[in-house]
């Protein structure tokens, strides 16, 4: 079946304030209901001696039982701030999220100097890498869902699959807490609105979670640009970024039923929505957008067979369809279809588990002028954990797993290791190796002037860390290092015919230090503190006299957040500080191809007018000196000072389902 090139919507405006169409918004809320029954997918495995909420969430990815690098980024840390998926996952040490412009344009993660295929990234436990490759869009993920956010750094693909050669990032969604609703508004600059509300209805055996959101900006700010980056002393024009709004909308659908002795959880999301591409700020492109839509499922059923014996069925399913207009080139469109069933036996055995999964599924790309892809997949994994003593001071973890998806695939692997000490204090070490399949687009597509290559092979990590973490009543900070071989990296090189074309000629390190503070708050202004500083370094091994031993492109040095936070009474304020360092464009590090190093501000306040229904006044002042020089790590512009306005309502008991 060919793509659906006419994704819902009109033509996507050119300069225009608004961008999406009343034909777009009412096909994005009618879909959500079509595809109810046609997808599913996986979902977490439960606790012992409990069915508790599926919710999917990373293993040992809590910091009191993980074994590898992990962090855990609450929303409820940040409520009231206008903040993105994408700047909540950059809090956690040894992330970077790669932005294009901000205010709604693509955002994508990167771990440990990997690339952004080289994450894998799940919402609830639902898949969001799709074949045609490119990473995933954390900016079309809906902030107004977010429970939490896990990360986990280092290679993963002994639980995960292919593609975790960086680490993870799985999202989790709201509880379905009957009784539990809220609903918020924001306005603020550069015509940037959103809303969102949600609630849950339910009863002692049952619960059903209903969100939706809404968020759209025009991107219009001035900026000061170089007209001349390649020679030094030019004085610094102001422009103003146009043709740059976007408009993205989503629901959520969330239920858990308890089933005799069993317990069922199934969750749907549809995300989607239109946005313009203004292009570089010295090619402007203001004809050229995009449409996107995402339709996923998740279904689970997990029984207990015994205390010590659970079984879990899953499916899984997701459209993701894609139209996008790039003059001169004729749009072009693509249908990505995924689907997944597996099952999981889970033996538990005092302080200890064995876990063992199957999964089996099929995946297919469809685009415009081109026949359709697919390839199907089969993964078998084995994973445990085994206490080595009676109260728990030896964890040792190891994973295994064997995966096939079309005519390539390989053996994944990863040993964890956790050890109390003394008082609060613990060593937690992992190391493993895993692969990436490429992506059709890689293997198969014409893009432009990019060709494919099916002589392709997987890319591979290696990689391994070692922290010392100190938990107790005053909080928690770790401190690691770690190393990453990445082998057969996927490159794109000149071809005949002035065509680019990938070629596995990559190989490269990144090593580094991560460390993390977060504190309990303290005395009666309930003072909290929390900082992630990030050091890479990266070096290219193979290659051409000019790039080797240079740093890879898009990969600071440096990366620091940090954040203080007070209250007293009805009334909270935080201050923010942001640092990324200098980062070249270019493997040869070319001096006049580099983006300066960048620090800024954020302030905020936030003050309780009602306790019941809990209303709450927000104000956020982001980029707070206004530095309107600020760029991406691809030479796009940032907005300068962004002033942000948020009323939030909260009614009922939020938090976890019964």
């Amino acid at each position: 079946m060919p793509p659906a090139c006419g994704l819902p919507g009109a033509e996507i405006a050119r300069g225009a304030h608004r961008v999406a169409s009343p034909a777009l918004l009412w096909t994005l809320v009618k879909s959500a209901f079509i595809s109810l029954p046609l997808f599913a997918t996986r979902a977490e495995e439960p606790p012992p001696f409990t069915l508790d909420e599926v919710v999917v969430h990373v293993p040992r990815s809590e910091a009191s039982d993980a074994t590898a690098a992990a962090s855990v980024v609450k929303a409820e840390r940040f409520a009231g701030e206008a903040k993105t998926v994408a700047e909540l996952v950059a809090t956690a040490p040894g992330v970077a999220v790669h932005e294009y412009g901000g205010l709604g344009q693509l955002s994508t993660v990167s771990i440990r100097g990997s690339s952004a295929d080289q994450v894998a990234v799940f919402l609830d436990g639902l898949p969001l890498n799709t074949a045609a490759g490119g990473g995933v869009d954390l900016s079309r993920i809906p902030r107004a869902w977010i429970e939490r956010i896990e990360v986990i750094r280092g290679t993963a693909g002994a639980y995960y699959g292919s593609g975790a050669l960086g680490g993870v990032v799985n999202i989790v969604t709201r509880p379905a807490a009957a009784g539990a609703w809220s609903a918020e508004t924001s306005a603020g600059s550069f015509g940037t609105y959103s809303g969102s509300a949600d609630g849950a209805i339910g009863g002692p055996r049952w619960g059903l979670l209903g969100a939706a959101s809404l968020d759209d900006t025009s991107g219009r700010f001035s900026y000061l640009f170089n007209p001349r980056p390649a020679l030094s002393g030019n004085d610094l024009e102001p422009r103003t970024r146009e043709h740059n709004a976007s408009l993205s909308a989503g629901s959520l659908a969330k239920l858990w039923a308890d089933l005799g002795r069993g317990r069922l959880d199934a969750v749907v999301q549809l995300s989607g929505g239109v946005r313009n591409l203004p292009g570089s700020p010295y090619a402007p492109t203001p004809s050229d957008g995009q449409h996107d839509l995402r339709i996923g499922t998740v279904v689970r059923f997990a029984h207990p067979i015994s205390d010590e014996l659970h079984v879990a069925l899953e499916a899984s399913g997701r459209d993701d369809r894609l139209s996008v207009q790039i003059s001169p080139v004729p749009r072009s469109c693509q249908d990505d279809l995924a689907g997944t069933v597996g099952s999981q036996l889970t033996w538990l055995a005092g302080r200890s588990t064995l876990t063992l999964r199957a999964l089996t599924g099929t995946e297919s790309l469809a685009t415009e002028g081109s026949a359709t892809r697919e390839r199907g997949s089969l993964a078998l994994a084995a994973s445990g954990e085994l206490a080595l003593f009676a109260d728990g001071r030896l964890l040792v973890a190891p994973a295994l797993r064997w995966e096939r998806i079309g005519a390539q695939g390989g053996l994944s692997g990863n040993l964890g290791v956790r050890a109390r000490l003394v008082g609060p204090l613990s060593i937690r070490a992992s190391g493993g190796r895993t692969f990436r399949v490429p992506s059709f687009a890689e293997l198969y597509l014409q893009q432009g002037l990019l060709s494919p290559n099916p002589e392709l092979v997987p890319e591979e990590a290696w990689s391994a860390d070692a922290s010392l973490v100190a938990e107790g009543a005053l909080g928690m900070a770790s401190l690691g290092g770690f190393g990453t071989l990445y082998r057969d990296i996927i490159v794109y090189e000149a071809d005949s015919f002035r065509r680019m074309k990938p070629f596995n000629d990559g190989t490269a390190t990144a090593n580094g230090l991560e460390a993390e503070l977060a504190s309990t708050p303290i005395g009666p202004a309930a003072i909290t503190g929390s900082a992630a500083y990030t050091l890479l370094a990266t070096e290219t091994l193979l290659g051409n006299e000019s790039v080797l031993g240079k740093d890879l492109p898009h990969r600071p040095r440096h990366r620091l957040f940090a954040r203080l936070g007070a209250g007293y009474g009805p009334l909270e304020v935080h201050g923010e500080a942001h640092y990324v360092s200098s980062q070249f464009l270019d493997l040869a590090n070319s001096p006049s191809l580099t983006v300066p190093a960048a620090l800024t501000f954020n302030l905020g306040c936030s003050l309780r007018l009602l306790r019941r229904p809990e209303t709450r006044l927000s104000l956020e002042v982001r980029n707070l000196l206004d530095n309107r020089t600020l760029q991406d790590g691809f030479g796009n512009p940032l907005p300068g000072r962004m002033v942000m306005v948020t009323l939030r309502v909260t009614g009922g008991k939020e938090g976890t389902a019964p």
